[in-house]
């Protein structure tokens, strides 16, 4: 009876472990996908948005004023005010 608790212990650790550590490497690839982009226009800045398509925070471009594209999905968004 104690090897079944052992092995079930083990296994919930290691479920638990990939768990938590799952986000901190989409993170890190979307660093790296941030690091691949070449801004040559030094005006633009980033900000952080919610974005529609991905349902997450995450970093937007200013490709024209008041308007943002997502760096990991590239939808545009419009605070234009009309």
């Amino acid at each position: 009876m104690h090897w079944v608790s052992f092995i079930t212990g083990v296994v919930v650790t290691l479920f638990g472990y990939s768990l938590f550590t799952a986000d901190k490497n989409e993170d890190e690839e979307d660093e790296l996908l941030d690091e691949d982009v070449l801004v040559h226009d030094f005006q633009s800045r980033y900000v952080t948005l919610s974005c529609q398509s991905c349902r997450k925070l995450k970093r937007h471009r200013e490709i024209e004023p008041n308007l943002f594209e997502c760096t990991k999905c590239r939808r545009q968004t419009d605070v234009r005010v009309s």
